[in-house]
């Protein structure tokens, strides 16, 4: 009964945490820009859109960045903007929370 109640634990545990957001991630990329928004290229097929984009003005396309950001499923700064229509893949959204 014992070795039971362990096992379930480990189980809970391990679902608990595979379910945990990402927070606070640390990646080296390229700045990507184009009429769809601003990118963080961390490999040849991988751009994350970025939601909080005024945070890089500085930055120039093609510049390599570090950046800390959280993974996010809404970008309010982009409601009601109108973008072009064209399609550019990415791997999800995130939001800027310093520049290394």
């Amino acid at each position: 009964m014992k070795s039971t109640n362990i096992l379930l634990s480990g189980l809970f545990s391990t679902l608990l945490f595979s379910c945990a957001t990402v927070h606070d991630r640390l990646n080296t990329g390229t700045i990507v820009r184009d009429c769809t928004g601003t990118y963080l290229r961390v490999t040849e097929n991988e751009d994350y859109l970025i939601c909080n984009a005024e945070i890089l003005e500085s930055k120039k396309d093609g510049e390599k960045v570090s950046l800390i950001f959280d993974n996010t499923d809404r970008c309010p700064e982009r409601d009601g903007k109108i973008m072009c229509m064209m399609y550019h893949e990415n791997k999800g959204m995130i939001r800027v929370k310093s520049v290394k």
